[in-house]
């Protein structure tokens, strides 16, 4: 509206300063849509509702009032109808947004949870995908990717398509949680803070799984290749260490097959879940060569890569770690101990209570989650 007044009166409202103006101010649109994407919305009515306010004001000028009026539509000047305008659409947004929470006031914080459990589900899918691939990289069953059909090819659509599907899920969350946040908070205050820290470590746990699957595409290169003479010995011994090497493990994926259940149902995690601990190479460096993996042949074929893996894999532990402890927070764990108490001890003849309950953190019609102990 107040673009619309000032291409309007700006220029005295003489015809071809109004359309220059215009021109100038409706480029606000398309700059807010790729700036400020989360101001789509906004970026799109702005122009929408300038071009409306000013092109009537053009038309009733060149066809006349008579002409305008004739078919019933009464005649505002710009000053009125560019209010009216803005009343109508603020009206009609909040027509949208009202529809939008009832009658199903948590149909968001639903839509949310139900889209973490898929983004787990999908970042299983992924480490699946890349534990087979990695596996067959280090013994060497890794064939040509250009061949259609062949095995590393499915496998590569697989990864990158599983990848495309997990960034568009993770970046619909991080726009919904800008969103809800000005819900209004009916049916129970929605752990906003704790979906955007969980989205965040899911995204960087996915960001390392792809490090680690990108860096292992040498050994497939490190497999094929013929040692030179001064390192032979050096790449026969690093060879037969990385093919009875298992850098990562399918608990892994069961693990985040189990996290994702819990979400999507809003049920507690079953007790004890831990994360795999990385592969140890100690004892069989010893059983090998205890010099293998020094400083000193950093320049050989294949020790960077197996670094990169190595730290890599690393990380995705330690960021399992993290989600794990955030998921825990958000849906609860089952706890199934008890304690056996004696009956010389004073303190037993308290009463006690034996079976607690809490809820989770997910809001009001999300499903029952919580931790039980006995």
């Amino acid at each position: 509206m107040l673009a619309a007044l000032v291409c309007w009166y700006i220029v005295d409202t003489k015809t071809a300063g109004v359309i220059v103006f215009y021109f100038i101010f409706i480029h606000a649109g398309p700059y807010i849509i790729v700036k400020y994407p989360t101001l789509t919305t906004l970026g799109m009515i702005g122009p929408i509702t300038m071009t409306l306010i000013i092109g009537y004001a053009l038309q009733v000028r060149k066809v006349g009032i008579e002409a305008a009026i004739s078919n019933g539509q009464a005649y505002h000047p710009v000053y009125v109808l560019g209010p009216l305008r803005l009343a109508t659409v603020s009206g009609g947004l909040f027509l949208g947004w009202l529809w939008t929470v009832f009658p199903w006031p948590i149909s968001e914080h639903s839509e949310q949870r139900k889209n973490l459990g898929s983004a787990l589900y999908l970042l299983a899918n992924y480490y699946s995908v890349m534990h087979e691939t990695v596996r067959a990289r280090l013994r060497g069953l890794d064939d040509d990717s250009t061949i259609k059909g062949s095995v590393s090819q499915r496998l590569d659509k697989a990864r990158r398509t599983l990848y495309g599907k997990c960034n568009l899920v993770l970046s619909g969350m991080r726009l919904r949680s800008a969103v809800i946040k000005y819900d209004v908070p009916i049916g129970g205050r929605f752990p906003s803070q704790q979906f955007q820290d969980i989205i965040e470590s899911m995204q960087s746990t996915l960001n390392f799984m792809v490090l680690v699957s990108f860096a292992s595409t040498s050994f497939t290169e490190l497999q094929n290749s013929e040692p030179s003479t001064s390192s032979s010995e050096w790449l026969h011994t690093f060879r037969r260490l990385i093919g009875e090497t298992n850098i990562t493990s399918q608990s892994i994926t069961t693990l985040l097959s189990l996290m994702s259940a819990s979400v999507t149902n809003g049920q507690a995690l079953p007790p004890y879940l831990r994360v795999p601990e990385p592969f140890q190479y100690s004892q069989r460096l010893d059983e090998m060569d205890a010099d293998l993996l020094s400083v000193r042949h950093i320049a050989e074929p294949g020790y960077a890569s197996f670094a990169v893996v190595q730290i890599g894999t690393k990380c995705i532990i330690d960021d399992l770690k993290k989600l794990l402890a955030q998921v825990k927070d958000l849906v609860g764990e089952l706890d199934f101990s008890y304690h056996v108490i004696s009956t010389k001890d004073g303190a037993a003849n308290e009463s006690e209570e034996t079976l607690t309950y809490t809820k989770s953190n997910l809001p009001a019609g999300h499903g029952q989650g919580g931790a039980a102990q006995t």
